[in-house]
């Protein structure tokens, strides 16, 4: 009897799980992925680094005028932004300029014209020894231009 009370034991194995999936290699997609990133971020330090590179000597001018804004004449202030144009434009195209061919090559990089209008104030405080009040705007239309024509759009370059 005691046979017939006992349960048949099975020859059973353990159960046997597979491998948990490995990382790596990694699948194409992620590697298309990484490089992706890399490449973005590679090509936004170039476009910044570039962009910094185009406006160093923008930045220069305005510090220099920042700086000396009280004892700026209207003639360095114009110096000044011959300096900054001579930065960016080709020098063939800058050198050769002056009295109301300047003005006007200034004009036509601004959409308002600032220095046309004013040629005989930029003639009189160009070539007079004493102060004149109009003298600070004048300063300032050369300011403003660095500020707005420097550095040149592509079709207005020279």
């Amino acid at each position: 009897m005691t046979e017939a009370t006992q349960t048949p034991t099975l020859d059973l194995s353990p159960l046997l799980l597979p491998e948990a999936p490995n990382w790596w290699p990694i699948q194409w997609g992620w590697w298309s992925l990484a490089a992706a990133i890399i490449f973005s971020i590679a090509m936004t330090i170039f476009i910044i680094r570039r962009n910094k590179k185009k406006q160093a000597s923008k930045r220069a001018a305005l510090r220099l005028f920042s700086l000396s804004s009280q004892t700026l004449t209207p003639s360095s202030a114009l110096e000044l932004l011959r300096q900054a144009a001579l930065s960016y434009y080709p020098r063939e195209t800058i050198a050769p300029l002056s009295g109301n061919d300047w003005y006007a090559f200034l004009d036509e990089q601004l959409n308002q014209p600032l220095f046309g209008p004013k040629q005989a104030l930029w003639q009189q405080a160009l070539y007079q020894n004493k102060q004149n009040d109009s003298d600070e705007q004048l300063v300032q239309d050369c300011q403003l231009w660095i500020q707005k024509a420097l550095p040149p759009k592509r079709g207005r370059r020279g």
